[in-house]
């Protein structure tokens, strides 16, 4: 309790300080809607973050600023098959936890790519780095691989040409007890040129939930600093500091560690803190990154369907030379007195008069060859069905964007989508992952053979058991519930809506006042579902949170192939009312 009103103290003090030299204060986060595991750079004037993709394609999206406010995605580093092939890849697995880095002209994104759960692999894949001369040219080189097993990786240059990979790994694949792990390596090849070294082991108990891992290696004043996140992906996530004479140690730990945690109080805003990355402004000042959730809670469960976003904070040195996070304050959604105003609600509407898709989208796993076109009708965003629907662990024709925001709609309108069989189906989905997404669509009512007219299909999904706050189920079975609406034309416009709060999500559609495929007049909004947004939030049983949700559009002929294309006009993610 004490401790408690000390620091609701000392952020009053702070507030009334930034207050009386400034009114602006920056919103956190930066990067809204899920972008986990954020590493930054900067390059003169140019600062840079990659964050984590996971199974989605293409990988790492990297972000560009030139005043750490405004951040515009530029690219992504793993954008063609031969560097990120994730066919059958579980959700959640994927690509993980980049860092970025750049020396003597070249830029260098880590990343370790997970493609099974099974657990005679715990000791994860390869890591390996790809590389690029010009970072807004969107052309990075195919994978180099490290020969080490582990997550995390993280690339140093020493002052004497010494490049030290360091990375999480595990001690086997039963204990598994997490550690630091580093050695030296041929920066042209990848390959060691040292053993791999245990150099540090973290600040909490060794054992299995302690969780050491991605590692950053500093050199600041003739230090060397490893910035480290503990204590697993949930509310114990954080970040801790250590400072040593070499790029291996030995490590002195920081008397004020952990400098970022939040989860000593449950009742702040932002939780599972950690995570982080710094950067040194021109101006001398430093800066870092973590992630963070906004919980939404309710009762006992905490509704955190947007995942893990990228938050930015100050870092200053203390009299010690040790760096100091967000002025030893919790990490918060606003920071007063530093940078402008920049709200996270921003309307983002795509009337698809592009050629080529923005950078924005993203596919469930590696497509197998194209199945979408912006050229076949000007203006629209024609999907071509394939035999995989949401929620097959594979590749449906399915275009995903991230939800950005608690409060956010979503739009568009499906037209003349002509369904040959009761197995063609196109629509919309607010999609967490293959047990968790929620959609609604237009679907045939004719055989197999052809012929019949259309519905609308609305399918929510929910766990089959509700055991508490951080775990759903006992086993990963789930409920489905499916509800058909009928329509009144045989082809005309449908707009499909899902419309996003807090806590739920309502999917509802409209019809087009006629089979003319130009008209725009629409009719009032049916709502066919509502459901709980913590069934997007919360992990089965021993499985894994690490995304957020997205919403998307897809066609699918449902196990079979199929002839009708599924066209959409516009789609627009807009602040829910």
């Amino acid at each position: 309790m004490a401790m408690d009103l000390l620091q609701t103290f000392l952020c009053l003090i702070l507030v009334l300080v930034c207050q009386s030299r400034t009114s602006f204060a920056l919103v956190n986060p930066i990067l809204p809607g899920w972008n986990p595991d954020p590493t930054i750079l900067r390059v003169g004037s140019d600062y840079f973050i990659a964050t984590s993709t996971f199974e989605y394609f293409p990988g790492h999206p990297i972000y560009h600023s030139t005043n750490l406010v405004d951040w515009e995605l530029i690219g992504h580093a793993l954008n063609r098959p031969a560097q990120l092939s994730l066919f059958g890849t579980p959700s959640d697995a994927g690509a993980w936890a980049p860092t970025l880095r750049y020396h003597n002209g070249t830029f260098y994104l880590m990343s370790t790519v997970r493609y099974v759960y099974t657990y005679e692999l715990r000791q994860f894949p390869r890591s390996f780095f790809v590389t690029t001369k010009d970072i807004f040219s969107n052309d990075w080189s195919d994978p180099i691989y490290f020969d080490a097993l582990g997550y995390d990786a993280d690339l140093f240059w020493d002052t004497n040409g010494d490049v030290y990979n360091t990375w999480s790994g595990i001690n086997n694949a039963i204990d598994k007890i997490y550690g630091i792990y580093q050695n030296k390596i041929d920066i042209s090849t990848g390959n060691s040129l040292t053993l791999a070294e245990l150099i540090f082991t973290g600040t909490l108990p060794d054992n299995s939930s302690a969780r050491p891992e991605g590692p950053h290696i500093y050199l600041i004043n003739s230090t060397y600093y490893l910035l480290i996140a503990e204590g697993g992906s949930g509310p114990e996530h954080r970040s801790t500091i250590q400072r040593g004479p070499t790029p291996s140690g030995p490590w002195e730990n920081n008397p004020a560690n952990p400098i970022l945690f939040n989860g000593a109080n449950l009742s702040l805003p932002v939780q599972y803190t950690g995570h982080a990355d710094i950067v040194q402004a021109p101006d001398g000042a430093w800066w870092g990154v973590a992630l963070g959730v906004r919980p939404q809670t309710v009762g006992d469960f905490n509704h955190i369907q947007l995942g893990r976003e990228t938050f930015l904070f100050p870092v200053t040195f203390d009299t010690e030379g040790w760096p100091v996070f967000n002025h030893g304050l919790p990490l918060s959604t606003e920071i007063p007195g530093v940078l402008a105003n920049k709200s996270h609600l921003s309307l983002f509407h795509d009337t698809f008069d592009s050629k080529t898709l923005q950078d924005s989208y993203y596919f469930l796993r590696t497509p197998y060859k194209p199945f979408h076109s912006l050229t076949a009708r000007p203006s629209f965003l024609r999907l071509f069905a394939n035999s995989y629907a949401p929620g097959d662990r594979d590749n449906p024709a399915m275009i995903l964007r991230k939800q950005t925001s608690y409060e956010e709609t979503f739009e568009t309108v499906l037209d003349s989508f002509l369904p040959e069989s009761n197995l063609t189906e196109a629509g919309m989905t607010v999609f967490y992952g293959d047990f968790a997404h929620n959609d609604i669509g237009v679907v045939g009512t004719g055989s197999e053979d052809g012929g019949g007219g259309r519905v609308v299909v609305t399918r929510t999904l929910r766990p089959a058991e509700q055991v508490g706050p951080w775990a759903l189920t006992t086993t990963n079975s789930t409920v489905t519930t499916v509800t058909y609406t009928p329509l009144s034309t045989k082809s005309g416009p449908v707009k499909l809506v899902i419309v996003g709060n807090s806590t739920s999500y309502s999917l509802g559609f409209a019809e087009g006042s006629s089979d003319d495929p130009d008209t725009d007049s629409f009719g009032k909004i049916t709502y066919t579902a509502t459901f709980d947004s913590v069934f997007l939030s919360v992990m089965p049983v021993n499985d894994f949170f690490f995304k957020g949700a997205s919403f998307g559009v897809y066609n699918t002929g449902n196990g079979r192939p199929s002839l009708s294309p599924a066209d959409f006009r516009y789609w627009k993610q807009m602040p829910s009312d």
